[in-house]
């Protein structure tokens, strides 16, 4: 675990939380404007599906969370830690909600209306299965392109039991977590909007 750079933030929690917010800057440059599709736009769109799954992936930082909370001196320092923990994850889900939402909507205007919900959850099915080879292999965005086939052999390493268990409990965990926060945003932003 990477040394402490303020309080209770680690240097890898920089490093993951901008990765975070890659496909959030790509979505918005992809999806919000009507660009054309042209090769820079698919090369984008590329390196946003390989870059998504950095958001979610700051969800399993909470194994560092647990090893700081026990090397806590205080209960002050205890809550710290989680509170720094807390934002993190936050700032992922927002990050990874945006980013889905914003597709989602580029879909609409797009692709017939059937299509919309399978390929939402089809590129959710992609982020869990990356975050899995993240967190428990090791390997990151850029290896797809770099390493493919250090990356191919490790998903043909995951058809086991109890890995498919963990990618199913991730899928849900994830995808609720999405949706509350997708839910909390629009409550917050339909009051603030009655408010002003």
């Amino acid at each position: 675990m990477g040394a402490f750079v303020y309080g209770p933030v680690h240097g890898f929690m920089l490093w993951n939380l901008f990765l975070a917010v890659v496909p959030l800057a790509l979505a918005l440059a992809l999806f919000a404007t009507s660009a054309h599709r042209r090769v820079a736009w698919w090369l984008g769109f590329a390196a946003w599906v390989l870059f998504l799954p950095n958001a979610p992936y700051l969800l399993t930082d909470v194994v560092h969370m647990v090893h700081d909370i026990q090397r806590a001196h205080s209960d002050f320092q205890a809550y710290t830690v989680i509170a720094t923990y807390g934002a993190l994850f936050a700032c992922g889900l927002v990050s990874y909600a945006l980013s889905l939402q914003l597709f989602r909507r580029f879909l609409h205007r797009t692709v017939p209306s059937g299509f919309v919900a399978p390929a939402i959850l089809f590129v959710h099915a992609l982020c869990v299965l990356a975050m899995y080879l993240g967190r428990v292999i090791r390997l990151n965005s850029w290896d797809a392109v770099v390493a493919p086939g250090e990356v191919l052999a490790s998903v043909m390493r995951v058809p086991r039991a109890t890995t498919v268990a963990v990618l199913l409990v991730t899928f849900v965990v994830v995808g609720v977590g999405t949706f509350a926060t997708l839910a909390i945003g629009d409550k917050v932003f339909a009051r603030a909007r009655r408010l002003l």
